[in-house]
Formats: structure tokens, C-alpha cells, sequence
């Protein structure tokens, strides 16, 4: 489609060289110039945005991202300004979308929908925002505040008859949990409203925002506190209401809460009867109360309502495969394998880019069919082989369900279409290691780039490998790792070895985070268990009484419980409860079903 009407591109940016050429590149051919505005990066910022063609202003920082803005639109010159940040990405799949927008359009202004990826990594955790990108370059407009910048009209009162909402997206990195640590954009946010409320301590948009970041950081406790301030009285039209509505909602739920959670509910759904996703949460708490009747009719109630109106809409997914994906959870652990299948085809035809539906698929035809060569065939009807990362899934699926002869196939033939790819001769290592023809693994794993992230993975399973069959190695291995690596994970190593040679000494700092050396040291265990090597395994597990966490024997249960070792797994969390006065959902879940 022929864009007819020129667009300019103004982004006000700091420190932002991971993903700012990355997010040029996705909106170079919507616009005719690029409007960088630096606001005192010390990395290649400068250097990427220059070399793919931007015009790069520079702006002091005062702690006003209003100001940075508005600064940056007095040298658009086009006939609109598209507003992105440094670590967004326009989804390609709307470019025509965008074209037809700007060509026909009589509004000043549009809001998209900015999906902001959360958590470890891109794809899990999704949430879904409103946020103005199209403004018409009339110099009728500016922005206001310190954070969270709104529009204003430059003489005279805003009338949002003249925007629109439109389903044109928007990816958001910069909420990832890393970005946003590298950055220390909660600190740095917080501190930008905390001076805001100085000036006006009762304004309710500033509380709503602050309460947001203390969400973010896991203080659960102190955003309730500021979003029940907001909620007092609470104006349900105001922009910002439903998105209140349901994080108080989520602060109850993090905090167990339940009863007062589903009360917000049912006030949420009175308010905005068609927030599907004030609908999935309430599925969500019936399930984790073992209210399974309760659980299922709101989760089908999801897929009758649909996804939420675009205004409302919070978590991607409500109304379509996340429904799906929780019945078939359900279905699965009733043990209705041919329910589960189809709600989880239905997550793939909905979502076919998410994983974790096609290792449960796997895993059901596993148990359906004795015949393996079938299950094998049966779940490759769902990829187009001749695509690398699709043999690559397959092969992961058919791994994890111990099928390592046939998993080998599709390896060798992802091989032979690109032998230089690290992840699958990493691969095909692991599966060579599950099949305990570890010194093969191990050849393979040495011929992996230095500098690759599967190399650093699989320093563990030669670490493992050294300490089963090769000592003399186990110095090398250990620099290795610290090359490779930090000082922390160095240390989880070097208390390893500690252990297995019968060392007391204590490597570990008690400043390191305990929960991240519990779930590393458990994750190493895991593959002992998986490979039966248990008397490695129980030499290791003294490493346990390093790690400062009252959850050790909490999750060491639910190690053993996902290896088959059930009696074992209700030991454990009993001591849990009794010795460290620790137990979570799932814990419960697993004292419900063998007890």
C-alpha cells in the first residue's frame, strides 16, 4: 500500500543501544524523517541512531520526560509524528494497517496498543496498554507532567473527539525484568513521582502510578495501600480506572487474599461488564482454591465473552488462548487426555507461536499411543519441516518425553540444513547426555561458540561430566565457567565441588540472592535425577545447606514429586510446613492429591 501523507518519527532516548536499532528498523519505511533526541546516553545509542539515518538532537535531562517530549516535536516537520520509545518495535503484520490510518485519517491523534513484554523473556508474560503514537503535526498540542506524560490542548480544553483508538501494535521491551534492572527504571520512576505528589499529594493519577511501581518491584503490600487510596470514590470513566480496577485486583491475588480479590471482581465486572480478564483471574483463584467446577465455567465463560473491548483489554489472551490453555490444565490433571488435546490444539490455532501447548500435546499422545513412531509423526503434523526451529521444537518435545532415538532424527536433519547453528548442536549434545553417552555430549558442547549463550548453558553438563567421570578436568571446567560467567554463578560451581569433595568450607556470600542459587543448584539436580545418576545426586543435595531460603525443602519436594519420587516429595514439604514454616500452591496441590 502507498503511504500518500509523510511522517515523522520523534523519540526522546538514554542508553538504549540492545534494542534502538531494532525499533528503527521496524518503522523505517512508515517514515519520512527520525527525530532522535538523546538525553545523555554513555553507550552506542548515539552512534546506532546516527548510523541508520536519525537525526540526533541532544536534550539536558531535568527529570521531565513532558519536557524531553515536547522538545523533540519542534523538529518534526512532517505532516504527523509517530511517537516511539528506544526499546519499542512496531509489529509488522500492521504496517497496512498504519499506511491506511495516515492517508485517510480527519482525527489529531490516535492511541495504539503497546504490548509490554514483563518478566524473564519475551512471549510469556504480556500486558496490554493504550498509549497515544499518531499525533497530527498541527502544533495544537503538547504534553504535561513529569511521568506518564498527557496530552494537552495548547489553547483551550482537550476534546478527545478529535482521537481514536486504533488495534495497530506496538512490542515494548523495556519492562523486561533485565532492561528494566540494567536501567533502574523503577527507582528512577519512582523517584520522578514522589517529587510530582510533593506538588500535589492528592493527585490520583500519581498514586495510581506510583503504586504500579511498587508492584513491579513485588511490593504487593504497599501498592494496595496507594491503589486503595485511588479506589476510594473511585471515578470508573477516568482513563486510567479499569487499569486500577484489576492491578488492586492482582495485589490481592499475589497476596492470598482471596475473598477480598473476588469481591473486586464482581465490583470490576458490575463496572465493565465485558473485562474478560477480570473474568480469567477469578477462574485463576477458584483453581488455586481447588474450586475446579467454579474454575471451568469461568474459564468457558472467557471464551464466550471474547477478548475485552480495546479500551479495556489488560492481559493479552483472555478471551482466546490463556481459557483454553487453563482448561486443558485441568483437563490434563483429571486425566481427560482427549479434552486437554483439544483445548490445546485450539491454543496453537489461536496462538501458534507459544511452546509450552505443544510439549502437553506431546506428552498426551506419549501416553495415548504406545506406538512412538507415531507419536513422532503425529506431532510433526502440526510444522513445516523444512524450517529449522520448527525441527528444533519437535526434537525439544520428543527429548522431553525420553523418546531420544527419535528426537535424534530430526536433530541430524536440522543439522545437515545448517551445521553452524550453536542451538542445535547443543541439542543435539543434550540429547546425547539423556541417552548417558555423556563423553559424545561433551565433544559436542567443547565445539560450541565461546561466546554463545549455549555454551554457557552447557558448562553445566560438563561440569557434571567432569565430576562423574573426569576430575582431572574439573579445575579447567570451573575457570571456564568463571570466564564464561559471573562471580556468582562461579561461586554456585565452586561450592558444588566443595560439597562433592567433602569441603565445609562456605563459598557463597550471604548478600547473594539465595532463592536464584536455590533454583540454579535445583535445576543441576534435576538433570542427575533425569540422567539416575543418584549418587552424584545425593552427594550434592548437602549443598542445600549453604543456601540461606526457607523454601530449600519446599522446592526439593517438588523436585522430587515432577521425577516420579511422590512418597519423597510429601516428606519433604511436610518438613517444609513443620521445620521452615514454608508451603505455596503448588505445595498444596501436591499434599492434596497423595495424602
Amino acid at each position: 500500500m502507498e503511504r500518500k501523507k509523510t511522517v515523522s518519527l520523534c523519540m526522546i532516548v538514554k542508553n538504549e543501544e540492545k534494542y534502538l536499532e531494532r525499533c528503527l528498523k521496524s518503522v523505517k519505511e512508515l517514515v519520512d524523517e527520525m527525530i532522535i533526541v538523546d538525553t545523555g546516553s554513555t553507550d552506542r545509542t548515539v552512534e546506532i541512531a546516527k548510523k541508520m539515518g536519525a537525526t540526533v538532537k541532544y536534550y539536558q535531562w531535568d527529570n521531565n520526560f513532558s519536557n524531553a517530549r515536547n522538545f523533540s516535536l519542534q523538529y518534526a516537520s512532517k505532516e504527523w509524528v509517530l511517537l516511539m520509545d528506544g526499546d519499542d518495535e512496531f509489529n509488522k503484520e500492521h504496517y497496512d494497517k498504519f499506511i491506511q490510518l495516515v492517508n485517510t485519517s480527519t482525527k489529531d491523534g490516535h492511541f495504539f496498543k503497546t504490548l509490554s513484554y514483563a518478566g524473564e523473556r519475551p512471549g510469556k508474560d504480556i500486558v496490554s496498554n493504550l498509549n497515544l503514537r499518531l499525533l497530527r503535526n498541527n502544533k495544537k498540542y503538547q504534553f504535561v507532567g513529569a511521568i506518564h506524560e498527557q496530552l494537552t490542548c495548547v489553547n483551550g480544553k482537550m476534546d478527545y473527539n478529535y482521537f481514536s483508538t486504533e488495534d495497530i501494535e506496538i512490542f515494548h521491551y523495556g519492562y523486561l525484568n533485565d532492561v528494566a534492572a540494567e536501567k533502574n527504571k523503577r527507582e528512577r520512576n519512582i523517584s520522578i513521582i514522589e517529587e510530582e505528589l510533593k506538588k500535589d499529594p492528592h493527585n490520583r493519577f500519581h498514586l495510581f502510578n506510583l503504586g504500579n511501581e511498587y508492584f513491579a518491584l513485588g511490593d504487593q503490600r504497599k501498592a494496595l495501600e496507594l491503589f486503595d487510596k485511588v479506589y476510594r470514590n473511585l471515578d470508573f470513566n477516568a482513563g486510567y480506572s479499569s487499569k486500577l480496577v484489576i492491578r488492586r485486583i492482582m495485589c490481592f491475588d499475589e497476596l492470598r487474599e482471596y475473598r477480598e480479590a473476588l469481591r473486586a471482581i464482581e465490583e470490576g465486572l458490575k463496572a465493565y461488564p465485558g473485562f474478560t480478564d477480570l473474568e480469567l483471574i477469578r477462574g485463576h483463584i477458584y483453581l488455586k482454591n481447588r474450586q475446579y467446577t467454579l474454575a471451568m465455567d469461568s474459564f468457558k465463560k472467557c471464551i464466550e465473552l471474547g477478548p475485552a473491548p480495546i479500551q479495556l483489554e489488560f492481559l493479552d489472551g483472555c478471551g482466546t488462548y490463556r481459557p483454553y490453555q487453563a482448561l486443558g490444565e485441568i483437563y490434563f490433571q483429571m486425566e481427560d487426555y482427549q479434552k486437554a488435546f483439544e483445548c490445546f490444539e485450539n491454543v496453537l490455532r489461536i496462538n501458534p507461536y507459544l511452546q509450552s501447548p505443544v510439549y502437553r500435546i506431546g506428552k498426551i499422545l506419549n501416553i495415548l499411543y504406545e506406538n512412538k513412531r507415531y507419536v513422532s509423526f503425529r506431532l510433526s503434523q502440526y510444522f513445516n519441516l523444512e524450517y529449522v526451529p520448527n525441527l528444533l521444537l519437535v526434537a525439544g518435545v520428543l527429548i522431553s518425553e525420553g523418546l531420544y532415538d527419535i528426537a535424534m532424527g530430526y536433530l541430524e536433519k536440522a543439522r545437515e540444513m545448517d551445521k553452524s547453528d550453536s542451538q542445535v548442536n547443543f541439542l543435539i549434545g543434550i540429547n546425547l547426555f539423556y541417552q548417558k553417552k555423556s563423553a559424545e555430549a561433551v565433544k559436542m558442547f567443547i565445539k560450541l561458540p565461546e561466546k554463545s549463550s549455549e555454551y554457557r548453558e552447557s558448562l553445566k553438563y560438563i561440569f557434571m561430566y567432569s565430576l562423574m567421570h573426569d576430575l582431572n578436568n574439573i579445575e579447567t571446567v570451573l575457570n571456564k565457567i568463571k570466564q564464561s560467567s559471573d562471580d556468582f554463578l562461579y561461586r554456585i560451581y565452586l561450592q558444588l565441588y566443595n560439597v562433592f569433595s567433602g569441603k565445609e568450607e562456605v563459598i557463597l556470600l550471604e548478600e547473594d540472592d539465595h532463592d536464584k542459587i536455590l533454583q540454579i543448584t535445583l535445576a543441576i539436580l534435576a538433570e542427575l535425577l533425569k540422567i539416575q545418576e543418584f549418587d552424584l545426586f545425593e552427594k550434592l543435595l548437602n549443598v542445600l545447606n549453604f543456601i540461606n531460603s526457607n523454601k530449600v525443602l519446599l522446592e526439593l519436594g517438588k523436585l522430587y514429586y515432577n521425577n516420579g519420587f511422590k512418597q519423597m516429595a510429601v516428606n519433604e514439604i511436610l518438613r517444609s510446613i513443620k521445620e521452615l514454616n514454608a508451603i505455596d500452591p503448588a505445595g498444596v496441590e501436591i499434599l492434596y492429591k497423595e495424602i
